[in-house]
């Protein structure tokens, strides 16, 4: 029997072509294999990745440091120091009821110089010997080696305020007891001892041989016994 028309009309297997969900036929597609959608992303969206900035060219920036606070702050006198130097010798030399009040700075005629400021309630200086200015120019004031001169506090608070560059001798006393031994010390604004902490208790100090580098001398009453000018 000869097939029918519609048998004949009906395509063969190897004629079918799956056809996706676009309604678009994918050409060359195998009767066995259908097109499958391309894949989402399910799910929450993708972080995008991090850029990476390209090193910078040239020498980095450099921060320029803040200026450190001075250690010694300022300190303004009653009166600006004179700008001849002028130093303190004795024999002995005895300070009583010393207090440090630490490193300041003092404005003065020569400029801003560090010194050492002192509260004393009285000095005592045996055999004392003064020097004003340097060289041939220079001043020498000295008493008889076996005279006492006394710097006293007057006022309300009875206090001779001292401002020194440097103070330097055998120290052989300190608070009424003696010390064994030599004990050479130099005190300056960048060399102090332990032992004379700002805002420490008053001492009473004894100096062998001291030599004293005052900036200044505010209050007090001066008594120098037997003056003469030393040739």
């Amino acid at each position: 029997m000869s097939p029918t028309s519609d048998e004949s009309a009906s395509p063969t297997p190897a004629h079918t072509a799956s056809t996706p969900q676009s309604g678009v036929p994918s050409p060359g597609t195998t009767p066995h294999r259908s097109a499958r959608p391309t894949p989402t992303t399910s799910g929450p969206a993708a972080t995008p990745a991090p850029t990476t900035r390209a090193p910078r060219k040239g020498p980095r920036p450099t921060t320029t440091p803040r200026p450190k606070r001075s250690a010694a702050p300022l300190d303004r006198p009653p009166a600006r120091p004179a700008r001849t130097p002028w130093t303190l010798h004795a024999d002995r030399l005895v300070l009583r009821a010393v207090t440090f009040h630490g490193t300041v700075t003092v404005p003065t005629a020569a400029g801003a110089r560090r010194a050492l400021k002192f509260t004393v309630r009285s000095l005592e200086a045996l055999g004392l010997g003064l020097t004003a200015g340097k060289g041939d120019t220079a001043i020498r004031l000295r008493t008889g080696p076996t005279t006492t001169s006394t710097l006293k506090g007057d006022g309300g608070k009875g206090v001779v305020t001292l401002y020194v560059s440097a103070l330097s001798g055998t120290v052989t006393v300190l608070d009424g007891t003696p010390l064994p031994g030599n004990r050479p010390v130099t005190l300056t604004p960048d060399a102090v001892p332990a032992w004379l902490a700002p805002a420490g208790p008053a001492h009473t100090i004894t100096f062998a041989d001291a030599t004293v580098s005052p900036l200044a001398q505010y209050g007090g009453d001066l008594a120098l016994t037997g003056l003469r000018l030393d040739s």
